[in-house]
């Protein structure tokens, strides 16, 4: 793994002395802007980003009708924070504010980014930090199939913040990240680095898998971003003092539909109650009937896409996923639901308890048929050559077959 981060990447907490960050809010009210407080934060982004810019620029990018970007340009005009001069640019207080309120750091120069790719290769801006995710990876635990863990490659780690960060959703953030198979809690800060831009203010990730979070906090320590691990089942409500306080979610959720709903509710609870806060989800590629029940789901949490990306994520023997699967850029609206689950959520979520298979192994010493799968003594034929034959020992076995129940 790469050494420690430069020091810009460890973003300090908002001083007390901050500018008022209500301010996006009302200038949403003002503009009757239906993005919410987030749109407002999201032009500042740009601007800070990429600006000075002409206006129709800036509405293309923040995906807002002309008018209406005109409209919070003349708010921030008043505010103080933008002026005009060559395009929509920050004033001395407007860069202030993107650097204490927001968390963005650097200047607010232009910073040319390479594309997310289409395709697998990697953006040349991230080459640099590829080693040191490839680390990540090889040093990963063994893989739970039990709990769908199929982490996907070092590079769709990189080029999923890569979105993350193009989407607005890694400068100043603080991220919430439902199960960490795919180290998104160290490609962020990496990618991050690679491009000279200010980290999250916080990540943190709910992981079951004590190894799992066992890599993950060495990672965060070794690398120096500010990442907390919580051992979390996410079928258990999220603990009291992680509800609502984060404004960007990430997730690679088991591959059934009830699982990504879980996920994605747990999510849920921990993001601020406000629309248009950016949500990651990557899931399998899908057929048409199955997209739309996807679809379907996302629109009952009250997620709106704003982007889909198929066969975007590659996988490392997922053969579930066709070792390929979809990035989904969603956006939370007003009709996220209040009710929290207070339960702990009983039903199946993963792929061999909603589609279980059973498979017929058998020893290859003293021809003894042990069945595997869901509900059996050995969930995996891994757990069974780790335990060897009940009746001999034996490590070596041949699989048969399906068994019908």
């Amino acid at each position: 793994m790469a050494d420690g981060l430069d020091a810009a990447m460890v973003t300090p907490a908002p001083s007390s002395h901050s500018p008022d960050s209500t301010l996006t809010a009302r200038i949403a009210e003002a503009t009757a802007l239906r993005e919410g407080p987030e749109g407002v934060a999201q032009v500042l982004r740009i601007v800070f980003r990429d600006g000075p810019l002409p206006l129709r620029d800036l509405a293309r990018q923040a995906r807002l009708p002309l008018p209406v970007a005109g409209a919070v340009r003349r708010e921030l005009e008043n505010a103080a924070l933008f002026e005009r001069g060559g395009g929509v640019r920050l004033t001395e207080a407007g860069r202030a504010f993107c650097a204490e309120t927001l968390g963005l750091e650097g200047s607010a120069q232009p910073r040319p980014v390479a594309p997310v790719a289409a395709g697998p290769d990697l953006p040349e801006a991230l080459h640099a930090v590829l080693g040191a995710m490839e680390e990540q990876v090889t040093a990963g635990p063994p893989v739970d199939v039990t709990l769908d863990q199929a982490p996907c490659t070092p590079e769709t780690a990189l080029r999923r913040a890569l979105a993350m960060h193009e989407a607005g959703a890694v400068e100043g953030r603080h991220i919430a990240i439902m199960g960490d198979d795919d180290s998104m809690s160290v490609a962020i800060p990496l990618v991050a680095r690679a491009l000279g831009i200010g980290g999250p203010r916080r990540i943190t990730v709910f992981e079951l898998d004590p190894s799992r979070c066992r890599q993950l906090r060495e990672a965060a320590e070794r690398i120096g971003a500010p990442v907390e691990i919580v051992p979390q089942d996410l079928r258990d409500p999220l603990p009291a003092g992680f509800h609502g306080g984060f404004d960007v979610l990430e997730t690679d959720p088991p591959y059934t539909l009830p699982g990504m709903a879980l996920f994605l509710r747990r999510g849920l609870e921990a993001l601020r109650r406000e629309t248009g806060l950016p949500v990651f989800l990557s899931y399998g590629d899908l057929a048409p009937g199955d997209q739309l029940a996807c679809l379907r789901e996302l629109a009952a949490l009250g997620l709106a896409a704003s982007r889909i990306r198929p066969s975007f994520n590659r996988y490392a023997g997922a053969s579930i996923l066709g070792s390929t699967g979809q990035l989904l850029e969603l956006r939370t609206t007003d009709e996220v639901p209040d009710a929290v689950e207070a339960e702990r959520f009983a039903a199946p979520i993963y792929t061999g308890e909603v589609r279980p298979k059973l498979r017929r192994y058998r020893c290859q010493n003293c021809g003894t048929a042990v069945v595997v799968g869901h509900g059996e003594s050995f969930a995996t034929i891994e757990r069974l050559k780790a335990a060897g034959c009940p009746a001999c020992g034996e490590t070596r076995f041949r699989r048969e077959g399906l068994v019908r129940r």
